[in-house]
């Protein structure tokens, strides 16, 4: 198989991925928003300690998806240096796993979009405070949990779709 039919089969097994952490996004929102006043959760908790629980966990779980998000990013460039290089990759430097991986491909492969604000909020997230909320302040970003990891699935899509051989 050529190089550019292995990339290509990687880049839709990533795609698939991102659609599992999209339907589980969607899982979340329907599930933390109480728009009809009733939850439809187990009887055995109240509705005000659902919310709060749910509350709670949202954010965490925002958090772990954003993370999914960047080890889905570092798991297909490792994979695809795999593909180019024939041998596993292994991290040397100091840098940002994806920076290091993107600067050693650049040779062979064009990157269109960057991931520097994923990077940046994995790193809060993992290092700091395990809250998406809390990386959002942290580098001073406005928008909500909401719009913010939307618009990060997008930076995904947008980056594996713009992964192109030399």
């Amino acid at each position: 198989m050529s190089k550019k039919k292995e990339i290509k089969k990687l880049k839709d097994h990533a795609f698939a991925d991102l659609c599992l952490i999209e339907k589980e996004f969607q899982q979340i929102v329907k599930n933390t928003s109480n728009k009809s006043g009733t939850f439809k959760w187990l009887e055995l908790l109240s509705d005000y300690e659902l919310e709060e629980f749910y509350g709670r966990r949202r954010d965490r779980k925002y958090a772990t998806l954003t993370v999914e998000l960047y080890s889905l990013i570092e798991q297909l460039l490792k994979d695809i240096y795999k593909v180019i290089f024939k041998r596993k990759y292994r991290n040397k430097s100091d840098n940002n796993i994806i920076l290091d991986l993107e600067e050693q491909l650049g040779d062979n492969l064009i990157f269109k979009n960057n991931t520097k604000l994923l990077a940046n909020l994995r790193s809060c997230i993992v290092h700091e405070e395990f809250s998406l909320k809390a990386a959002r302040k942290k580098i001073n970003i406005k928008k909500k949990n909401r719009i913010l990891f939307k618009q990060l699935m997008k930076d995904v899509d947008l980056y594996i779709e713009n992964i192109k051989l030399k």
